[in-house]
């Protein structure tokens, strides 16, 4: 992408806005103080990186909390690499790599881990599709080698036995899953948890996230309530969010609707309301400590 890099300019705060996918954590307080003062002391670092968008405006790639701060300083313009051509799939890469090298991705709201965890699943899908094609070429290429295998229309014992003991001894390979997972700086298990999550219906993910951003439920619990059914699943979260004074029982949901509850064939039942409230206890008050006289 570096040949889409045309200049190094100045360029007026108010010509700005900020990237259309924004789902990085801004600073706040202390941490936004921090680099108002460093940007005081020594100057800008390094320049932001903008796209040209219509009306003369600069779409925020990455920079969004040093453009907060110089607006904070007062200062008018800031330096910029402008970046011409770069399409969304392109810009959002950027994006990602430019805050994952300046925050971790635990530093994120959950509503904000969400998003990025939808945009690496486009990642993983696209580079499956390339897997894939390359598996068929290169099927293609063993089906059309010479015979130096082959031998009577049958493999050569000695090549098949070769074959197994290089299998045998090959390490596992690192799939896709655990290099996506390795740039956000999680587990591969935490991933596919997210991956779990982010397949239910948009308006559900909307709902758990704010839940999640809120603290009124744990992520393990919105796993857990990514495996339900759909339906159960939407009608458990309308539970939770009429119940602020109960939370959700993590053992009951692990026990709410097991594999060897659904049905013959393999469809999960619908559970009623009641049911599924059934998973929900109050949260216990915070008593007054008694001090001992």
């Amino acid at each position: 992408m570096n040949e889409k890099l045309q200049e190094i300019k100045e360029i007026h705060l108010d010509d700005l806005i900020p990237f259309q996918h924004q789902s990085s954590q801004a600073y706040e307080g202390d941490r936004l103080n921090q680099l108002v003062s460093s940007i005081e002391r020594v100057g800008l670092m390094s320049p932001i990186i903008v796209r040209p968008v219509d009306n003369e405006k600069y779409e925020i790639i990455c920079g969004h909390n040093r453009v907060n701060a110089m607006k904070k300083l007062g200062r008018d313009t800031i330096r910029a690499e402008v970046w011409e051509g770069l399409s969304n799939d392109e810009a959002m890469e950027l994006f990602y790599d430019s805050n994952l090298n300046q925050q971790s991705f635990s530093d994120w709201s959950y509503s904000q881990r969400i998003k990025a965890i939808q945009y690496t699943e486009t990642l993983i899908k696209k580079e499956g599709q390339q897997g894939k094609r390359s598996d068929l070429a290169e099927k293609k290429d063993a089906t059309t080698d010479g015979d130096t295998s082959v031998q009577d229309g049958h493999k050569s014992e000695e090549t098949s036995v070769q074959s197994r003991h290089k299998s045998d001894e090959k390490p596992r390979r690192s799939t896709t899953r655990d290099r996506m997972a390795h740039r956000l700086g999680i587990a591969t298990a935490t991933l596919s948890k997210y991956r779990s999550i982010i397949k239910l219906p948009d308006d559900l993910i909307e709902s758990l996230a704010r839940l999640l951003d809120e603290g009124d439920i744990t992520f393990e619990a919105v796993y857990r309530i990514s495996r339900l059914a759909p339906p159960n699943a939407k009608i458990l979260v309308e539970c939770i969010e009429e119940s602020p004074d109960k939370k959700v029982d993590l053992v009951k949901l692990k026990e709410l609707c097991p594999r060897s509850k659904k049905t013959k064939g393999g469809i999960e039942p619908v559970l009623s309301k009641v049911a599924l409230s059934g998973v929900l206890v109050p949260i216990p008050s915070k008593l007054p400590v008694k001090h001992r006289n």
